[in-house]
């Protein structure tokens, strides 16, 4: 038996009073949550999105396993009853002591969005009398209403379609973003509940949405279902149902249907200008769009040569369509930074740049087409960065609430040296992306490194072990930085376990240094590179 306090200073100690200390800080903050509901087992794919919200699911499942190992080597076998998808607290095997009036988890904290939710709500909770369960607040629903999209199901009876049901989630969330009488929840919040069953209230909760749209996708040879719901999670009422049974050259307007649908429900008028894009697209587009809903796909799990291949396809398919040349300039960008494609520094510009321009000659109103041009224009060494901030300016102008824009947005002011107004955007990102997403914390190390903070910039993920690996180039200027020689080792020693072959750190510094519009930003990434060992 064990005896755990979670009220003041995180304790455990065995059935002799001695106390356990555990070293890994993602271990405690696991036995605090499973603790909390002792007994109910939680779905491996709730604890990421809890403890590794910001890290690839790869990588979460990779240390989720490595904080169970070390609990079950800590405190033996009898504590944790770990299932292949499910974990739980076994409620005879631990004592867990009553409130006291101490706060909850007293001095605890991680630096991961969710968490620090989670965290909040339940000292929240305990605070006004009760368990944080039945006394957290009701959600504040603000005049200006917040809408989630979750993962559509994919119904097909083949698991290879479900990028199509992602990409049509995704697409609607993205017309929704275009709306400006409400926020869109983004999709890197929502998608934590992808392939796990969830109440739409507790949802709602978590992500801060007073409606949510749900439905399902079921793609068989040229015909398609879509069905769609749209609740209002605070009266716990579905106010709107529909299914529509079309060819899928309709998928278009199935889209603009469900649009139309939850904003007239809503009592919102829907703007001319929203819909007119989306109902001229042209039905030749369709085998290019469903390409580049797989290049989507690939890149949100990681598997960037496969986005690069389908997104290449899409434009050869559709050498017309704006969004996959927009798409191919975005993965040719990256490039500059992982070389994964074994291209010259004037290959992937030249690449880069000629697909910007053609996106942006095909469709100059879609916020999304500027949006991805401003990084092929802000990445590349041969033009002038201001192009790409102005484009990105431009991409928000038109639709100020997605999150996705708020970060490319951020990410440019950062290199342009308005470190202040890139922290804002953040914020504005984050907000709209309770969840978290690796994303924002790169672009939050970034700009913290920009700004002399390189203790707080190594404290935007929660465990610096999980960071993506360019992202400890980054790490290893801040400690060299701070002058911290072990941390530094250690950053290098992990830097050169977890990057893939082709990576080459000194063209990711270069192309950090390159992006810079400021000559002191310049300096700053080079004497931390340079302090680090890492030639520029």
């Amino acid at each position: 038996m064990f005896r755990l306090n979670l009220f003041g200073p995180f304790f455990l100690a065995d059935e002799s009073d001695r106390e356990i200390v555990l070293s890994s800080k993602k271990g405690r903050a696991l036995l605090a949550y499973l603790a909390t509901t002792p007994g109910k087992s939680r779905s491996r794919e709730e604890i990421l999105a809890l403890l590794w919200s910001d890290r690839e699911e790869a990588q979460g499942r990779a240390s989720l396993r490595q904080v169970l190992t070390g609990l079950r080597k800590d405190l033996g076998e009898e504590l944790l009853r770990i299932d292949r998808d499910r974990v739980a607290l076994n409620a005879g095997q631990i004592d867990l002591i009553p409130p006291d009036g101490a706060e909850f988890l007293a001095g605890f904290h991680l630096a991961d969005p969710a968490f620090a939710e989670w965290l909040r709500d339940e000292r929240l909770g305990y605070e006004t009398g009760g368990d944080a369960t039945t006394a957290a607040p009701e959600t504040d629903y603000p005049e200006r209403p917040y809408i989630a999209v979750m993962p559509f199901l994919n119904l097909s009876g083949d698991a290879e379609q479900q990028y199509f049901a992602d990409g049509i989630s995704e697409d609607i969330t993205t017309e929704l973003s275009r709306i400006h009488k409400f926020w869109v929840i983004s999709r890197n919040s929502s998608f934590a509940y992808k392939d796990e069953a969830y109440d739409l209230k507790e949802a709602g909760r978590t992500l801060g949405a007073s409606y949510i749209v749900t439905g399902s996708v079921r793609k068989a040879g040229s015909k398609v279902r879509v069905a769609a719901q749209l609740t209002d999670v605070k009266q716990g009422a579905q106010i709107w149902a529909e299914r529509y049974d079309r060819d899928l050259e309709d998928i278009f307007a199935v889209q603009d249907d469900i649009v139309a649908s939850v904003v007239s429900k809503l009592d919102l008028s829907l703007e001319a200008a929203a819909t007119a894009r989306a109902k001229n697209r042209s039905p030749n587009v369709l085998r290019a769009y469903d390409l580049l809903l797989r290049a989507r796909s690939a890149w949100w799990h990681g598997r960037d040569d496969d986005a690069f291949e389908f997104t290449r396809q899409s434009v050869e398919t559709d050498p017309d369509y704006a969004a996959s040349h927009a798409y191919f300039s975005l993965q040719h960008a990256y490039q500059f930074y992982s070389a994964t494609l074994g291209l010259s520094q004037a290959e992937i510009a030249e690449k880069c740049l000629f697909h910007a321009e053609a996106a942006l000659a095909l469709d100059e109103a879609d916020p999304v087409v500027h949006a991805y041009a401003s990084m092929a224009f802000g990445f590349s060494p041969l033009t002038a960065k201001e192009r790409g901030l102005a484009h990105i300016e431009l991409a928000v102008s038109i639709n100020p609430h997605d999150c996705e824009l708020m970060l490319l947005h951020a990410w440019h002011l950062c290199f342009a040296g308005r470190l202040a107004e890139a922290l804002e955007t953040l914020e504005r990102a984050s907000d709209l992306n309770p969840l978290g997403g690796y994303m924002i914390s790169e672009c939050y190390t970034d700009t913290y490194y920009m700004l002399g903070d390189y203790r707080k910039a190594l404290n935007c993920y929660s465990d610096q072990a999980d960071a993506p690996y360019q992202t400890k180039v980054t790490f290893a200027a801040c400690f060299a930085m701070l002058g911290d020689h072990e941390g530094l080792a250690t950053c290098l020693a992990e830097l050169d376990r977890d990057k893939p072959r082709h990576f080459d750190i000194d063209a990711f510094a270069a192309a950090q240094v390159s992006t810079c519009m400021r000559e002191e930003d310049k300096a700053k990434w080079r004497e931390g590179f340079r302090r680090a060992g890492v030639t520029v």
